[in-house]
């Protein structure tokens, strides 16, 4: 085989700052508004709800998984943590409990935490296939958020505790230099992202989420279970997607049971573009916050240039599939390499070789992958 063709898997998986690069330079030649502190805040502000339900979606796909229901977890804590902290009727439309926004917040983050331990309960004891189980429940979810209202947008108009809770999406923490305020919902952002990446590249949890992802067979032979991490990385994608719903609830200032459709198919592209395989035991959070930020330019970047929204939703249908066009390659070459690899002969095992050392031994393997030998 060719040696550039080894090197392949490794442009693919950083291409996502090529095209940021590239993408970044065609709209600032395209409009002068681009590259102006307002317009960057926009855009750092618009990743903030997305980048923080990549994260969890990243941990979900290192796996082998993935989660469908992490829009409605989004939308159902949005709707609920406003729910219970504004009045009852016109124009606010609460339960009229009007709970502390605290209780509140504590509320929604462990119903995000306690929907992704059920989903994961059911794939892995239920033995269910995850595509259907978080389907079912992104639906059952969208569902509980016309039963909570009947329909009616939940506002935040004149309550002073839903002031309180608006903090996360609304407010601003300091001043930078050009830049001008640092709205505290990016600086959470990347808090997360930062956590994300300790947690994957340097923890050994980080690490057995690849060993499951890569294979599933050797980590439990090496003593890893892969069924209680998986409902972890649920649990962790559920409670990110609830943390994003009560940011993206203090943004707007009024919640509607449809807010958060369609989020998934962003979040699913982001990912993916950013290097998180689709069949689980590969990527970088690093790339994913890549695909993340590209997604926002180019959103931020033709609204700027008046584009049709109707193109603008053909455009954003391009990338996901050029998202999974990378992916696809990814996967060829890394066979083709792996076919290479296995035709080359190799050395006699000395006849003093210690039992279940040798390469194709699974606990083995998984033992390296584990320990963090093998990416």
């Amino acid at each position: 085989m060719s040696l550039w063709r080894r090197y392949v898997p490794s442009v693919l998986d950083n291409l996502i700052w090529f095209i940021l690069v590239g993408v970044v330079i065609f709209f600032a030649t395209q409009t002068d508004k681009f590259l102006t502190p307002i317009n960057l805040r926009n855009v750092l502000v618009a990743a903030s709800v997305l980048g923080i339900l990549v994260v969890g979606q990243t941990f979900v796909l290192i796996t082998g998984n993935f989660d469908l229901s992490s829009e409605s977890t989004l939308g159902l804590a949005a709707l609920i943590g406003l729910f219970l902290i504004v009045p009852p009727g016109s124009p606010t439309w609460g339960a009229g409990t009007e709970l502390s926004p605290f209780i509140s917040v504590a509320i929604i983050l462990i119903m995000g935490a306690a929907i992704g331990w059920v989903i994961g309960a059911l794939i892995t004891y239920g033995k269910m296939n995850n595509f259907i189980v978080t389907l079912a429940m992104l639906i059952i979810l969208r569902g509980a958020m016309l039963r909570f209202t009947n329909g009616q947008a939940v506002s935040s108009i004149d309550s002073r505790p839903a002031e309180i809770f608006n903090w996360l999406g609304h407010e601003s923490a300091f001043s930078l230099p050009w830049l001008g305020k640092a709205p505290i919902s990016v600086l959470v952002m990347l808090g997360v992202f930062l956590v994300a990446y300790v947690v994957l590249k340097y923890r050994p949890f980080g690490r057995e989420l690849y060993a499951i992802g890569g294979n599933r067979a050797a980590a439990l032979a090496s003593g890893i279970d892969p069924d209680k991490r998986i409902r972890q990385v649920y649990m962790i994608s559920g409670f990110l997607a609830a943390l994003a719903g009560w940011m993206l609830a203090g943004r707007i200032s009024s919640v509607q049971s449809d807010l958060g459709e369609g989020y998934i198919f962003n979040v699913m592209a982001a990912a993916v573009i950013g290097g998180i395989s689709l069949l689980g035991g590969r990527g970088s959070i690093v790339g994913a916050l890549g695909g993340v930020l590209l997604l926002s330019i180019i959103d931020r970047g033709l609204n700027l240039m008046q584009v049709s929204v109707f193109w603008i939703q053909s455009i954003q249908g391009f990338v996901i599939l050029l998202a999974m066009f990378i992916d696809a390659q990814k996967v060829r070459f890394r066979g083709a390499v792996a076919t290479s690899g296995a035709l080359i002969e190799e050395p006699e095992l000395p006849s003093d070789a210690t039992p279940g050392t040798s390469a194709g031994n699974p606990t083995s393997t998984a033992s390296g992958m584990a320990r963090g030998d093998v990416a």
